[in-house]
């Protein structure tokens, strides 16, 4: 075993370590302190490949985030990558523990609601303003007599994925089932694993095609009892539109990520050597049904012409064969 796998092992072998350790005891970097629920089944999955291991993920997400005192970066998926990339603690989920979170700037914000399912979208729920704690405008925007203009925004996030490799070799699969399945703007973190044999490549799997986001209230710091307020500059139909759309393209999130699974299982079917779409023993669910449905058809004709044979009289009894066994 060579010095890069020993150290890819002893990186897994850590990473799983954790992961196995019960849901009330484990914590790790992100808010939410644990792994995101809809990307678990993957992770496991991922993690039993030989020379992959996962270091952080997030399924997808819906937030209202209010921007801090001070910041002039908006939190984007671009600014959540930049922060999951510099951690290498493993499978960073973001979620909505910490009330507070760095926005890249120099201040700080607040995630007011964040959701890793679709929200549910129903007359006797509360309003969306009720639910991202939304106040009415008050004529004229008012940020504040000594602060800049912060904003709220509503966000759609899809999947992020981060993936440890032993190797380049290790490291295509990812990165040719990530593109196959719609996350185009998936690649390797840092390119130091060909100077450095000693790195593991790291593959970012990530999509902005999916990506909504919208301007949706300010900050009043003027209020009547001197607390901050958001103010909404959207319309409470406004705000039912962009839940609609981002509960759609969870759907297509949900379907890329299943794409993905799909595509990097048939890839990494047998040895890291052996690793190419050319692999001719391995077929995916469409096919096996297909090939199962038609023996399962041939099968039955089969037993049918068996049972025809059988019920049928003889003619004559010319057309009685008599078994006979012997030389």
């Amino acid at each position: 075993m060579t010095t890069s796998s020993r150290s890819f092992e002893a990186k897994k072998l850590k990473i799983l370590s954790a992961l196995t350790i019960p849901d009330e005891a484990y914590t790790d970097l992100s808010p939410k302190g644990s792994v995101d629920t809809g990307v678990r089944d993957l992770i496991r999955d991922i993690n039993q490949l030989q020379g992959l291991v996962t270091t952080s993920s997030c399924a997808g997400r819906i937030s209202v985030f209010f921007e801090g005192v001070g910041s002039d970066v908006r939190n984007s998926q671009a600014d959540r990558i930049q922060r999951e990339e510099a951690s290498d603690e493993p499978n960073v989920d973001s979620e909505r523990s910490r009330q507070f979170a760095p926005t890249g700037g120099k201040g700080s914000g607040k995630w007011q609601f964040v959701s890793h399912d679709p929200i549910e979208v129903d007359d006797s729920k509360p309003s969306f303003h009720d639910l991202f704690n939304l106040q009415p405008t008050r004529g004229s925007i008012r940020p504040g007599s000594n602060s800049q203009l912060r904003l709220a925004r509503f966000h759609f996030e899809p999947m992020i994925l981060h993936v440890m490799a032993e190797s380049l070799k290790h490291a295509q699969p990812v990165l040719t089932a990530a593109s196959s399945a719609g996350f185009r703007e998936s690649g390797i973190q840092s390119l130091r694993c060909l100077d450095d044999k000693n790195t593991c490549p790291i593959v970012a799997v990530r999509s902005s095609g999916l990506a909504v986001e919208s301007i949706i209230g300010y900050v009043d710091n003027d209020s009547a009892d001197g607390e901050a307020v958001v103010r909404s500059l959207v319309t409470e139909e406004y705000l039912h539109m962009l839940v609609l759309i981002a509960n759609e393209r969870f759907k297509t999130n949900y379907s890329r990520m299943d794409r993905f699974r799909t595509k990097l299982m048939a890839l990494s079917t047998g040895s890291p050597s052996r690793m190419s779409s050319q692999n001719k023993g391995w077929e995916d669910a469409g096919r096996r049904r297909e090939r199962k449905r038609a023996e399962g058809l041939q099968r039955r004709e089969l037993e049918r012409q068996a049972a025809q044979a059988i019920e049928k009289p003889p003619e004559s009894e010319d057309e009685i064969t008599i078994p006979f066994w012997g030389a």
